[in-house]
């Protein structure tokens, strides 16, 4: 099924139902103040819609965390609604625990994204389909070069600003 909302082609349809309760959860359990019991696998994402101008939260899978850099690796649809915006207003904050983080989102070439998911895929299919469900990515991610089948997800790093005591 295809849409177009707000001048973008959509190939899924927004989650519905349980999936939409699940995923708002997370935004909630986020803003009383249990981050943690979410672990640090996910973050909450403070983003400007490109629309109206207006704060949005959306709580997201860490693809992979670079302590070195300061940087985070997200995976996303590149028609996914939260994507759009940053590529609109990519300074931003997240929140990871109970701390906030001032970041600045980049999004990697096709080269650098492949180079990513490879480093980060290696950890087996599983991982692969979890950080890449909207790629197409393979049953069996070892079966193919860099564990893909489809077009690669698009990348977003978002990089923290100096100074900043990270996790």
């Amino acid at each position: 099924m295809t849409k177009r909302r707000h001048g973008v082609q959509h190939n899924r349809p927004p989650p519905g139902g349980g999936r939409r309760r699940l995923a708002r959860l997370c935004v909630v359990l986020f803003r009383v103040g249990l981050g943690p019991v979410l672990g640090r696998r996910l973050l909450l994402l403070h983003h400007t819609a490109r629309t109206d101008g207006r704060l949005r939260h959306t709580a997201l899978e860490i693809t992979a965390y670079d302590a070195e850099r300061g940087s985070w690796i997200l995976a996303s649809p590149a028609d996914a609604p939260w994507f759009l915006d940053l590529l609109a207003a990519p300074l931003t904050t997240v929140q990871v625990g109970n701390r906030h983080y001032a970041v600045t989102a980049h999004f990697p070439e096709a080269e650098e994204a492949a180079e990513i998911l490879a480093r980060h895929l290696t950890d087996g299919p599983r991982r692969a389909r979890r950080a890449c469900p909207a790629g197409g990515m393979a049953e069996n991610a070892e079966a193919r070069p860099h564990g893909r089948t489809g077009d690669l997800p698009a990348l977003v790093r978002l990089d923290a600003a100096p100074g900043q005591h990270l996790p």
